[in-house]
C-alpha cells in the first residue's frame, strides 16, 4: 500500500505542527499507511515517533529534499509553505498528486513559481473562510475548500489542576496559551489589561503559557506587576486550560486559532480579537466576546462582564460548538480529498 505523505519541515512545534500530528494519529487509527517528511532534528518528528503505520523521513530544510522524499507516495499533503515547491518536483518525477493546506492569512508576495504550485495542486485547503479570502487576493484563479483545524482533546489531570489553582489562592485565573510573539499573538494587550485591572479587580490573575522571541520584552513590560505571570512552555496544556476561569486571545491576525477550540472544548468563556477567522468560531455574545485587539480597557470591561454573568449557558455553548471540531471530522474531510485527487490510493 502506497502511503499518504505529510510534509512539514518547520523547525519548531506550534499550531500547524500540532494539527499535522493530530491528523497523522487519527489516520493511523484507521489503519492507513503514512509517511512524515519532517525537518532533521525538528520537534515534529520527535512528537510523531512511535505512531503505528508511520514512516518518518527526516530531511534538510529545502523543498528539493522534501520533494525527493515523496517517491512512492499515493498522495502528498503539504502542511506549511516552505516545502511546497517540492510538490512540483514530485509531480514531475513521480506523478504524485498533492494538496496544500494554508493556515495563515498573511498576504503573499507575487511569485509566478508559487502561482504555478497552487494551480498544479490537486486541492488547496484553507482552515477558514478568512484564509479563502486572503488566497483570493493573490491567487484569484485558485479555488480552495475549507477544512477547519481540530481541537487537541488534551487530557486533564484533576490533581494537577488543583495544584495550579492552589498556587494562586483566591484568584480568578485569566489565561492565555500561545507563542510569545507580539506581532502575531498580541500579548501586550493582556499586559496592559493587567495594568488596568491591578486596582480595579485585585482578585484577577493573568497567566500566559508559552515561549518565544518576545519573552524578554514581555518581562520588561510586566516589571513588578503582581497580577500577571509568564508561565513559560507547558506540556500539560489541558491542565492549565482546565485551571483557568476565562481564556483571552488577543491575536493581531489569526487564520482560525486552534487553541480557541481547545479552550472551548473545556467550556471556557472566551474574550478574543475580532479579526480574520476568529469570528468563525467565537460568536460575540453567544459563546464569548469579540473585541478590537488593541483596546485593553475594552478587554477589561468584557472580561468583567463575562465573569459577573457566571453564565453556564455560555460554557455549554462552547462545549457543544467544539464538539464539531474533533480530529475525526478533520480526518474524514482530508481522507475524502486524498481519494478525490488520487483515486487509486
Amino acid at each position: 500500500m502506497q502511503p499518504i505523505c505529510h510534509i512539514n519541515i518547520a523547525p519548531g512545534y506550534r499550531g500547524g505542527e500540532r494539527q499535522t500530528e493530530l491528523l497523522i494519529r487519527e489516520l493511523s487509527v484507521r489503519g492507513l499507511a503514512q509517511r512524515l517528511v519532517a525537518r532533521r532534528g525538528g520537534l515534529l518528528a520527535a512528537h510523531c515517533t512511535g505512531v503505528d503505520g508511520l514512516e518518518i523521513r527526516e530531511v534538510s530544510s529545502n523543498p528539493i529534499t522534501a520533494g525527493l522524499a515523496l517517491r512512492g507516495c499515493a498522495v502528498a499533503h503539504f502542511h506549511e509553505a516552505r516545502p511546497v515547491y517540492g510538490g512540483l518536483l514530485a509531480q514531475a518525477l513521480f506523478g504524485t498528486s498533492y494538496l496544500i493546506t494554508r493556515r495563515v492569512v498573511a498576504p503573499q508576495s507575487h511569485s509566478r513559481a508559487r502561482s504555478l504550485v497552487y494551480r498544479r495542486a490537486g486541492k488547496i485547503v484553507a482552515v477558514s473562510k478568512a484564509v479563502v479570502r486572503a488566497l483570493q487576493v493573490r491567487h484569484p484563479e485558485v479555488e480552495s475548500v475549507v477544512v477547519p483545524d481540530a481541537h487537541a482533546s488534551f487530557d486533564v489531570d484533576a490533581d494537577e489542576v488543583k495544584r495550579i489553582r492552589a498556587g494562586r489562592p483566591g484568584k480568578t485565573l485569566i489565561g492565555h496559551v500561545g507563542a510569545y510573539d507580539q506581532s502575531h499573538k498580541g500579548q501586550l494587550t493582556i499586559i496592559e489589561a493587567a495594568r488596568i485591572a491591578v486596582e480595579q479587580h485585585p482578585d484577577w490573575h493573568f497567566l500566559l503559557c508559552g515561549e518565544g522571541k518576545d519573552e524578554a520584552r514581555f518581562r520588561a513590560e510586566i516589571g513588578d506587576l503582581p497580577n500577571i505571570e509568564l508561565v513559560g512552555w507547558v506540556d500539560n496544556v489541558g491542565d492549565w486550560l482546565a485551571a483557568f476561569d476565562l481564556f483571552v486571545y488577543p491575536s493581531l491576525h489569526e487564520a482560525l486559532g486552534s487553541t480557541l477550540l481547545d479552550a472551548m472544548r473545556l467550556g471556557l468563556p472566551i474574550v478574543a480579537s475580532n479579526v480574520d477567522g476568529i469570528p468563525e468560531v467565537v460568536e460575540d455574545g453567544v459563546n464569548g466576546r469579540l473585541i478590537a485587539p488593541d483596546a485593553p480597557a475594552h478587554w477589561v470591561a468584557a472580561i468583567a462582564a463575562i465573569l459577573e454573568r457566571a453564565d453556564d449557558a455560555l460554557r455549554e455553548a462552547n462545549r457543544k460548538k467544539a464538539a464539531r471540531y474533533g480530529a475525526a471530522a478533520m480526518a474524514d474531510a482530508y481522507e475524502n480529498l486524498y481519494r478525490e485527487i488520487a483515486p487509486g490510493m
